[in-house]
């Protein structure tokens, strides 16, 4: 009987949350996935668009479309980034949840998934509300443990391989957006540029 009373009072560890904060991250993994596609098919058909322009001597046009190919590559290279930081996330807390090493590898994981969260929450609102989900199971399994910042406890220091990580997830995302992403005519990327001086100037 009294095996019993003890189960109904067991708190689970962070190794018992681990699964949950996998599920969330994965469930905003493929959203991302789907995200990057529908923005490279996008990016494709404008850029099409643009060297149409481009040969039926359409300038205006042709800079238009540039522009919002532009566009378009900034936020593709966002959503790679946080894909690829993400996934580094997964992997990290599946050798969490085989080898038990918890202090030293859930740190960087919580300021990781936060600065991706800040990072989306104003484009893909369901993707942060996914990493939002994860993050709070963390942080709040970590405070229970003593060893978060929240409620007074002693905090765990940002740390700089979750910068790094996120540093190597953007330079693997830029590489993967000029492999993806058609190149946009260096004549129409000057005019761009020098179109944007004249903009912030």
């Amino acid at each position: 009987m009294l095996h019993k009373f003890k189960g109904l009072f067991h708190k689970e560890s962070l190794e018992d949350k681990i699964p949950l904060v996998i599920v969330n991250l994965e469930t905003a993994l493929n959203r991302l996935d789907r995200i990057s596609e529908s923005l490279r098919k996008e990016d494709n058909e404008l850029f099409e668009r643009c060297v149409k322009a481009r040969l039926e001597n359409d300038t205006v046009h042709a800079m238009m479309y540039a522009n919002e190919c532009a566009e378009m590559r900034k936020i593709a290279l966002l959503v790679v980034s946080s894909k690829y930081a993400l996934e580094q996330m997964v992997l990290r807390l599946q050798t969490v949840a085989k080898l038990g090493s918890i202090l030293v590898t859930v740190s960087p994981v919580v300021d990781v998934i936060k600065e991706t969260r800040s990072r989306l929450v104003g484009i893909v609102p369901n993707v942060a509300n996914n990493l939002n989900e994860a993050n709070k199971i963390l942080v709040n399994s970590l405070v229970k443990m003593g060893t978060s910042s929240v409620g007074g406890v002693k905090p765990l220091v940002y740390s700089e391989d979750a910068e790094k990580v996120l540093d190597e997830a953007k330079l693997a995302a830029q590489e993967t957006i000029r492999e993806r992403f058609p190149k946009i005519p260096e004549t129409l990327r000057e005019r761009m540029l020098k179109q944007a001086e004249l903009l912030a100037s």
